[in-house]
């Protein structure tokens, strides 16, 4: 017993004297860049993923890449659960033939390592976290019905001619090869560009006519529907005008969209989720595109199509649409962004 009790003091003070782990939260914008290719052209050859920390201080930390190859690698997403998880469209699987934007979706962490195919399709949002704080573990996405739509234009991670939104339990993708459920099946429609509810009970997406002219679709409006794809789609827009990229507020009462409102271009645009008390953010002749909340939602990130050399690049406002700063230079693209957080363990002394 004396041996016992002894073994069991030393390993007390032995635990005591080893570091412990503290989770530190740092908010971070996940974006697509050429600024490491800026003479490459097109972005199809030269678009690779990097973070970029929020600091203390309203500034923004050096942006660190994560991917390094020849291929398109855009639309990052960050896993809600703060696991550092970053879901992406890449073309890197692209069959000889095959359009030069033929998307499939990736999983990496978020220092770039245990790069993991998923499946076809684009434009990915995770699930939001699970009971009791549990891991994200779902995605939904757009992808081709049938299994061989091609892009309907020739933009990063482009809809298919027959896309559809997809939901998949990544976990159950990757063990034991469940198939995506499409939610939609809409074969008179194309919709893409989904975003998930914070409740975890909605998915936020886009959808036009088949037939409409893809380079200007009038018919885009913004649709709401069940993520277990019962019930019918509730249509939250109703004009003659393209909607792109809706994009939940951390809170779930507001969703942010790019608009066309009195011209081509696109601008920034914010309504109820349930589709009341639209208002337009921006105003300018540019195309100001994938606008994404802050996880405090006070701040809005997206990018802007800019003039003689600067091409896109990254703007961040207040959520009312004052405060608007650009936070990205050349060399090259900065586009693409979604703002989320990610939990970093730092090793801290018991006392």
């Amino acid at each position: 017993m004396k041996k016992l009790y002894g073994f069991l003091i030393a390993t007390i003070l032995v635990a005591s004297a080893i570091p412990s782990i503290a989770q530190e939260v740092v908010s971070t914008i996940a974006f697509a860049s050429t600024r490491d290719n800026p003479l490459v052209v097109p972005l199809l050859n030269a678009g690779e993923i990097y973070l970029m920390d929020y600091l203390s201080d309203g500034s923004f930390a050096s942006p660190r890449r994560l991917t390094e190859n020849t291929y398109l690698d855009v639309f990052p997403t960050l896993s809600p659960d703060g696991k550092g998880k970053i879901v992406f469209d890449s073309n890197r699987r692209r069959a000889d033939g095959e359009p030069l934007n033929t998307s499939d979706l990736f999983r990496m962490n978020h220092d770039g390592t245990e790069l993991t195919f998923l499946t076809r399709g684009g434009s990915p949002t995770w699930s939001p976290v699970g009971p009791h704080g549990s891991a994200s573990k779902k995605i939904a996405f757009h992808a081709s019905a049938s299994g061989a739509g091609l892009p309907i234009k020739d933009d990063p991670g482009a809809a298919t001619e027959d896309s559809d939104i997809f939901v998949v339990n990544v976990d159950d993708l990757l063990e034991n090869g469940a198939q995506p459920q499409n939610i939609t099946n809409s074969p008179l429609a194309i919709d893409d560009d989904p975003d998930w509810s914070p409740d975890g009970q909605k998915i936020v997406f886009t959808s036009h006519d088949v037939n409409d002219d893809q380079m200007n679709s009038t018919s885009t409006e913004i649709y709401v529907r069940n993520a277990d794809g019962t019930g019918e789609p509730q249509r939250l827009t109703f004009n003659l005008e393209e909607e792109r990229g809706p994009d939940w507020s951390p809170d779930g009462t507001l969703i942010l969209f790019s608009c066309r409102r009195g011209g081509p271009d696109f601008e920034i645009c914010v309504m109820n989720a349930d589709g009341t008390g639209q208002t337009q953010l921006t105003f300018n002749d540019r195309a100001d595109l994938t606008p994404s909340w802050s996880p405090d939602g006070q701040q809005i990130v997206f990018h802007r199509a800019l003039g003689m050399g600067l091409r896109n690049q990254l703007f961040v406002m207040n959520a009312n649409g004052t405060g608007e700063r650009r936070v990205t230079d050349p060399p090259g693209l900065n586009l693409i962004a979604n703002w989320g957080v990610i939990e970093v363990g730092q090793y801290k002394d018991k006392q």
